[in-house]
């Protein structure tokens, strides 16, 4: 793709155009991705009710040999006892278990076998079930992971698209438009604290001289010092460490140094613990933005989060007021 179909009105796009495509399509991409890991853990709950659903078949299975068994065992004592009409008898020959699923033969046995009978019959619907089951896991699985498919490909072709378009660039035309992203991001962090505090918010915004993070101890700090660590690292999608992190790869991360387990997914990790307001953040909290949510950060002190930023950038320290605010919640 070329520059020129970056822009609508101009033949040739200025950096704010190319600025402003870029980052639709970085944002696209992170909300596919969070889309990605939401679907991954959803055939994960798949596959963990098919295994469940698999054993119940292996379990079912047994139920019904043994009924089977059972009432093949009586069977065969009546035949070899003559206790068998002689025409039933030569249906059955030498192999009377073979002859168990012929309606006539169960037929003539059922008001003298009625238990044994209806065991057979239940073990087998049950068998029937327990198939249905699974194979209807194993169809959702198969979607699933067909939506995997496509959504990884469009998240491919997004990024591939905005690193064409950020080739054609020089060198200086690209520290310019980094430049100026990151300006009118402080720009609007600014704007938003200022609409909190204007709205009375009671909360440290970052509006303090000091902005390094307080030190911080417990789960928490240890939370707080893994993300720290990272910062630099570059951003990759799907990605959880060493070196290279999306977002909520790193919020998961950091919080297992706490022995806290979180989903995978920024809409899913929302849901851990408790839910806290803006005005009632603390060290380590999970801050989310966007709606519907597809990218999160962890809340360090002073107004300030570390965070996965997006592709073609490292892990950094930004206000808390970056991006558009859809909650935090605080796990453990």
């Amino acid at each position: 793709m070329s520059l020129t179909q970056v822009g609508h009105a101009d033949p040739e796009p200025t950096l704010d155009d190319i600025r402003e495509k870029v980052d639709e399509l970085h944002h696209e991409a992170e909300v596919a991705t969070e889309e990605y890991h939401q679907a991954g853990e959803e055939l994960e709950d798949v596959q963990r009710r098919l295994e469940r659903a698999e054993n119940a078949i292996a379990k079912q299975e047994d139920k019904l040999e043994d009924a089977l068994a059972g009432m093949a065992g009586w069977v065969a004592a009546t035949y070899q006892t003559g206790g068998i009409d002689p025409t039933v008898r030569m249906l059955l020959a030498d192999d009377p278990v073979a002859y168990l699923d012929q309606a006539s033969v169960l037929d003539a046995y059922t008001r003298q076998q009625a238990s044994q009978i209806t065991t057979v019959e239940h073990e087998a619907r049950a068998l029937d079930q327990a198939k249905l089951l699974a194979e209807e896991e194993r169809d959702r699985a198969r979607a699933i992971e067909e939506e995997l498919e496509e959504t990884k490909a469009s998240i491919e072709e997004k990024l591939s698209e905005s690193e064409e378009i950020l080739a054609e660039l020089e060198e200086e035309e690209r520290q310019r438009l980094e430049e100026e992203r990151r300006r009118q991001e402080e720009e609007e962090a600014r704007r938003r604290a200022a609409e909190d505090e204007s709205r009375g918010e009671d909360r440290d915004d970052g509006s303090d001289d000091e902005t390094d993070p307080p030190p911080v101890s417990g789960d928490a700090g240890a939370v707080v010092q893994f993300a720290l660590a990272q910062v630099g690292d570059m951003y990759q999608w799907g990605a959880s460490g060493p070196d290279l992190w999306d977002c909520s790869g790193l919020t998961s991360v950091a919080w297992a140094q706490a022995g806290v387990s979180l989903p995978r997914s920024s809409a899913s990790q929302i849901n851990v613990g408790t839910r806290v307001s803006k005005s009632q953040l603390q060290p380590g909290d999970l801050v989310f933005y966007y709606s519907p949510i597809s990218h999160v950060a962890i809340y360090i002190g002073n107004g300030q989060i570390v965070h996965a930023t997006h592709p073609g950038s490292p892990v950094s320290v930004d206000p808390v007021d970056l991006m558009p605010f859809a909650g935090a919640s605080r796990p453990g």
